[in-house]
């Protein structure tokens, strides 16, 4: 499947996420939450791809363990935000972590930096403060 297919579908499912996670938060905090979003992850992948899990001491799999804790962490903090605010700023207003790996992929991945990349960010930063200032 092309990338656009995969990308609409993570889009798609991350919208269906949003609201599930209001509506959890507000059942059963953000502490369990957590908890069961990390044991569903889990589960998934060993549904997905079992027996692909294989930790060796490189630096490839440490980098592995620090992005899976900055998720974490970062799923902890927007949960931390919906449980006190409105989602339908909130869950734009985190999407804003677009700008910042846009630049690194500029920098660090060696991608081009096209206008239609700037004048994309641009409006999204724009949409994101017209929002934000919402609430």
């Amino acid at each position: 499947m092309h990338w656009k297919v995969w990308a609409l579908l993570c889009t798609l499912t991350w919208a269906a996420w949003g609201v599930a996670v209001k509506y959890a938060i507000r059942e059963i905090g953000w502490q369990r939450l957590e908890i069961l979003s990390a044991l569903a992850g889990l589960i998934i992948m060993l549904i997905v791809a079992p027996g692909s899990f294989q930790l060796k001491p490189d630096l490839r799999h440490l980098v592995g363990l620090v992005a899976g804790g900055l998720g974490a962490l970062g799923a902890i903090l927007f949960y931390i935000a919906l449980s006190t605010g409105p989602v339908s700023v909130i869950i734009p207003l985190t999407s804003l972590y677009v700008v910042g790996v846009a630049i690194a992929g500029v920098l660090l991945f060696g991608e081009p930096l096209t206008m239609r990349k700037v004048i994309g960010v641009s409006l999204a930063v724009a949409a994101m403060i017209v929002l934000a200032g919402e609430s």
